[in-house]
């Protein structure tokens, strides 16, 4: 079913909020979907024809026919990466909406991932903090000072070729006088990249005018995000954070909206929280509660299946995190991971420097030397996906809910319940 309805999907922690089944439904019921920001996304999964999908780049819904997916200038494109999605949904046969991608997206190509595996090695992968040595922050530097290479440049091979040469004149005094390392061939680099473009090269156009007027006409507009609020380069807890913005007001800039465009902001938050990474994380918990949390929601990093962080449910973080987005309301997603454990906690406030604090808003050191202030709440043990309404919840999760609400000043009106696309609730009024 299409709506009318013109959404920004955004999580509100530290990425892997399992926005996965909350964007495809609302997917399911757009027209238009659009990815506005970031760069590899972790994983977003699909399912379509009998086989299962996983993108970074390319958005929800490309999968399904008379949809239009686009992408625009706030995305740092890996040009192999992307290629490699484009391919492999051509071939299976499930590419079938169409697709737009802005040609000012910058590119990643090898010689930043290099640099950030190089870099990884001279400061220790905690403080290279680039996003797992995938070159965005190298390209994200470049765009700034420059000297990036975008989308639309493939369009013109030859200026293509003469921003190479200059880019790898500076790149190879790294690799030879820093790194001491081999140069990359300007010339076997510009044959690369131009056979990976070419899978590109036929959706490379102008995306604003396509998105505003969806947005205008109301016709069902997705903008759906990546990472993860808390990640944001500015708002977030420098220098724990991703070299680019993570949040909503994002979607105007990178589409070109008017600033008065009706769109209604959606943030997506697990019912607990997790961190992957360095850094500091307030309510973090080691318990074999965390254990369990860990093992029943999943929660394993897909690059390198590494163990995922645990914490309790952060809601000055959360609040902090719905403020800079302008969120509307919210969805918290998997509820059902918490059934079985007796006590539950959630941080309202923190102690730092014997001084009680409620705001979110901390600089690293301040959140290293904070101490979570909970309230506890009682556990539920019936399983949650076959609930088909709030009021079918156990008493224990509906409370847990209400307080989420009443502690944010938002509605929540998407609950997930379960592992499967159905099990979740959608509260429409």
């Amino acid at each position: 079913m299409v709506s009318s309805e013109n959404n920004i999907v955004v999580g509100l922690q530290w990425g892997q909020e399992g926005k996965n089944r909350l964007l495809d439904f609302f997917a399911n019921r757009s027209e238009v979907i659009v990815r506005f920001h970031g760069s590899a996304s972790g994983g977003h999964e699909i399912t379509a024809g009998g086989e299962h999908f996983t993108l970074d780049y390319l958005p929800c819904g490309i999968h399904h026919a008379g949809k239009l997916c686009v992408i625009t200038h706030g995305v740092t494109l890996d040009l192999e990466k992307i290629s490699e999605e484009i391919a492999g949904l051509t071939a299976a046969g499930v590419f079938r909406s169409r697709l737009l991608i802005s040609p000012r997206c910058p590119l990643i190509l090898d010689y930043h991932k290099r640099l950030d595996v190089l870099a990884g090695r001279l400061l220790g992968h905690d403080l290279n903090r680039t996003m797992e040595q995938r070159g965005y922050g190298h390209a994200v530097t470049d765009n700034v000072r420059r000297l990036g290479i975008r989308a639309g440049d493939l369009l013109a091979p030859e200026r293509l070729r003469e921003r190479l040469e200059l880019n790898l004149k500076i790149k190879n005094e790294y690799f030879e006088k820093i790194y001491n390392e081999k140069p990359m061939d300007p010339a076997k680099l510009f044959t690369k990249i131009m056979k990976e473009g070419q899978r590109l090269l036929p959706y490379i156009g102008p995306v604003d005018e396509a998105v505003s007027r969806a947005v205008e006409r109301n016709i069902g507009t997705l903008f759906a995000g990546c990472s993860g609020s808390l990640n944001d380069l500015s708002c977030g807890v420098y220098p724990y954070v991703l070299p680019g913005t993570t949040i909503a007001p994002a979607a105007f800039l990178s589409a070109g909206l008017r600033h008065s465009a009706s769109l209604r902001i959606i943030g997506a938050a697990k019912a607990y929280c997790t961190k992957s990474g360095p850094g500091p994380f307030i309510t973090e918990d080691k318990s074999a509660v965390a254990a369990f949390i860990r093992t029943r929601g999943s929660e394993y990093d897909k690059i390198g299946e590494a163990p995922r962080r645990i914490g309790w449910l952060d809601l000055p973080a959360l609040k902090y995190a719905a403020q800079i987005n302008g969120a509307d309301l919210l969805a918290v997603t998997k509820l059902d991971v918490l059934t079985g454990i007796d006590e539950l906690k959630i941080c309202t406030g923190y102690m730092v420097g014997g001084e009680l604090r409620t705001s979110g808003d901390l600089t690293a050191e301040e959140s290293a030397a904070a101490e979570p202030v909970y309230a506890a709440f009682e556990g539920w043990r019936d399983e949650l996906p076959g609930c088909t309404d709030f009021n079918l919840l156990p008493p224990q999760a509906q409370a847990y809910i209400r307080f989420i609400e009443d502690f944010m000043g938002l509605r929540v009106i998407w609950t997930g319940l379960g592992t499967q696309w159905g099990n979740a609730l959608y509260r429409i009024n």
